[in-house]
């Protein structure tokens, strides 16, 4: 499901100046930032007090707009954010080590899920997407583990109109929702040949410090059953990294 788009005129305006100042490189005045942009001074002048107010834009003691502390901040969270592939790695690799199999490491990006990062097993199967592959929320072990985050409402709202990829794929809210219940009682997501004939995987969940479900991480690959012993002890290691690597971006249960 595509998510309606709608336009707030006076925040795509205010963006345009941030643009502007962020490739201008250097302070400007409000006649410098009107001209640019095209808008009106009073608009200009408008947006930039209101940015001002919440520090998004600084005032220099010439009277000259430039960009404020508070977009500073936002950049630090967004690099902290995308750091997590760095951090990450080694759990991937571990995990891969341990299973033998693909791991990777997802997280959810409005109706898809993401892959950020991902590690090849020993199995010598390349059955993981690409970090930046967009994968469907009611289809794989990842999506369905973060969708299981949010209330039924939500979840519904995200998985949109299911499309079917295999006979096993989840088609209905129903049989949805009834998997988002076993998903948040049992604490892990299993996907068992509903993306692709054959394929099965397991999610686990990493939470960041303020304990929001923040990534899956997961293996994948040609298990035979998912009820098994050898996909049982997968589903452990898988729980097992979640755990530790949630700790290490310094979440406390």
């Amino acid at each position: 499901m595509e998510f309606q788009q709608h336009t707030v005129q006076s925040v795509d305006k205010a963006i345009t100046l941030l643009e502007i100042l962020l490739q201008n490189g250097a302070p400007m005045t409000l006649a410098d930032l009107s001209q640019r942009s095209g808008f009106p001074k009073s608009t200009t002048h408008a947006l930039l007090s209101t940015m001002r107010r919440r520090s998004m834009i600084t005032q220099r003691s010439d009277g000259r707009y430039y960009l404020g502390l508070r977009l500073f901040e936002c950049g630090c969270a967004v690099a902290a954010e995308w750091d997590i592939s760095r951090v990450a790695r080694p759990y991937l690799e571990n995990l891969a080590a341990a299973t033998g199999a693909s791991t990777f490491l997802s997280v959810i990006d409005g109706s898809t899920v993401m892959n950020i990062e991902h590690c090849a097993g020993s199995d010598g199967l390349h059955v993981v997407s690409e970090a930046g592959h967009r994968l469907p929320l009611h289809a794989t072990s990842q999506g369905k583990l973060l969708l299981s985050a949010f209330s039924d409402g939500e979840v519904l709202r995200r998985a949109g109109t299911m499309p079917i990829f295999t006979p096993h794929t989840i088609g209905n809210s129903e049989t949805l929702l009834a998997a988002m219940e076993r998903i948040r009682r049992e604490g892990y997501a299993v996907e068992d040949g509903e993306y692709r004939i054959g394929l099965r995987s397991v999610s686990a969940p990493v939470y960041d410090r303020n304990g929001n479900m923040a990534y899956a991480i997961g293996v994948v690959g040609f298990f035979r059953r998912v009820a098994s012993e050898e996909f049982a002890a997968v589903i452990a290691h898988t729980r097992e990294v979640g755990r530790t690597l949630s700790h290490a971006l310094g979440y406390r249960e």
